[in-house]
């Protein structure tokens, strides 16, 4: 049998399909830089989960006009705030009717003109995001539910940014119904809120033999930190109703910036100081503007801010996704390469929190005394929490945590003697004589002792 034809026959076919696939290895090779793009693109419209913190402020609602809250704020310095992400919204269950899109043109009342239908459309108890910002809204008020005009107080405008100023990366929920029950037990049930923030309380800290609706399911049942005011008096905080439980992270006043001090019209005996005077948002109807507030209503805030910092930092070393998780029946704020509970990260803060010395006593302010270098403990409690770098409250939580660098901060066993005897007043109260609070009776005892 002759071989020539049909070996001339396959070689034909040969050459003919190397052509064909030179061809499409030729295009596979232009178009596979433009692949990985395109799958970033599609994956970043799908909006791929990061991690990510959320900080539910109960207080007066919000005013999403202000440009503290925008790109073109101080905060923001013209990067857009960009936390909200399409996969926070579908963990929130917000639609695109539940979307709004201000109009800002530095003139509020034809700017809220243009948009009051928006806001009337708006229902109590639903999620809103305001676009463009890092802050989403829910009211309980039943008349007007989040509405930026009239002359409601502007209290948790400032409280917003308070948590904002600290970490700017926070998700902020403002919770519209201060001192509302509703309010809340949505705050401390909802499973994607991390931090919930109150600044409000009855006057000189008198026993009610109650606490905040839901605080105690929300911080020992379901792993949240809750951040609660002092009261602006000197009152003892460890029977306040907001500051006072035990499982409560209580906050009472220090003056940071020039004259610094711990401020004598703030709670005794709390568990942190915050700064008490500060330059924030504070008006409705308006578009721009800081104003100078103080007290422990602005302090609370910024801790819980601080400490949301903290808890993204761990969350994204640890690679955490989402909200809190439950393992083997424990809440846990960082699950992944780190693991830690509310109580790890409460017990890390202890540590890390700043004591000053009187050398930092600047100009004296009026409602402010310097702190005595040899037992700060007796007026700040366990110190200072502060987002500014010159503290490194941050740098050494994290670093008391194990997620990065080593601590360089201790406290003597004074102060934690003294701490110690304060949790266990603290405890005394809340579980033999408020009758009227979730912790009465209860012996459950997930606090972690230095």
């Amino acid at each position: 049998m002759g071989r020539g034809p049909p070996n001339l026959q396959i070689m034909r076919i040969t050459t003919r399909t190397a052509r064909r696939l030179l061809a499409v290895l030729t295009i596979t090779a232009l178009l596979l830089p433009l692949a990985p793009a395109t799958a970033a693109s599609r994956l970043a419209r799908r909006g791929a989960p990061k991690p990510r913190v959320m900080v539910a402020v109960i207080d007066t609602g919000a005013n999403p006009y202000h440009e503290y809250f925008h790109q073109s704020g101080p905060l923001y310095k013209g990067n857009a705030p960009s936390s909200v992400t399409p996969a926070v919204l579908r963990e929130l269950g917000i639609d695109k009717k539940h979307v709004i899109d201000v109009t800002r043109t530095g003139n509020f009342a034809e700017d809220f003109k243009e948009d009051r239908a928006e806001f009337e459309k708006i229902e109590k108890g639903e999620l809103y995001w305001f676009k463009g910002t890092n802050v989403i809204g829910i009211s309980f008020l039943a008349d007007e539910p989040l509405r930026p005009d009239g002359d409601a107080s502007a209290h948790g405008i400032g409280t917003a940014g308070a948590v904002l100023a600290a970490n700017p990366e926070a998700i902020v929920i403002t919770v519209e119904g201060m001192g509302v029950a509703e309010a809340e037990k949505w705050a401390f049930t909802h499973p994607a809120v991390d931090v919930i923030s109150t600044s409000y309380g009855p006057p000189t800290s008198a026993p009610t033999l109650q606490h905040l609706s839901n605080s105690y399911t929300g911080v020992v049942t379901n792993g949240k930190a809750h951040f609660g005011a002092a009261a602006n008096d000197p009152s003892w905080s460890t029977l306040d109703e907001t500051s006072g439980p035990w499982w409560t992270i209580g906050i009472a006043g220090y003056e940071e910036g020039d004259s610094n001090g711990r401020q004598v019209s703030s709670g005794n005996i709390p568990d942190f100081v915050g700064d008490f005077t500060q330059e924030l948002p504070y008006c409705r109807s308006c578009e721009e503007g800081l104003q100078s507030v103080g007290g422990t209503s602005f302090a609370t805030p910024r801790s819980a801010g601080t400490f949301s910092k903290i808890l993204l930092e761990a969350r994204r070393a640890a690679g955490h996704l989402g909200g809190i998780v439950t393992k083997n029946k424990e809440p846990l704020l960082v699950d992944g390469r780190h693991s830690f509970s509310v109580w790890e990260m409460r017990r890390a803060l202890e540590i890390a929190a700043y004591y000053p010395g009187s050398q930092e006593y600047g100009e004296p302010d009026p409602t402010s005394i310097p702190v005595a270098e040899q037992a700060p403990w007796f007026q700040m409690s366990w110190g200072l929490i502060s987002p500014a770098k010159n503290y490194e409250v941050i740098e050494e939580t994290l670093a008391n945590l194990g997620v990065k660098g080593k601590p360089n901060r201790t406290k003597p066993q004074e102060a934690c003697d003294y701490m110690t005897a304060n949790m266990e007043a603290r405890r005394a109260y809340w579980e033999r004589l408020a009758v009227n609070g979730q912790g009465f009776g209860q012996a459950e005892d997930p606090y972690i002792y230095c």
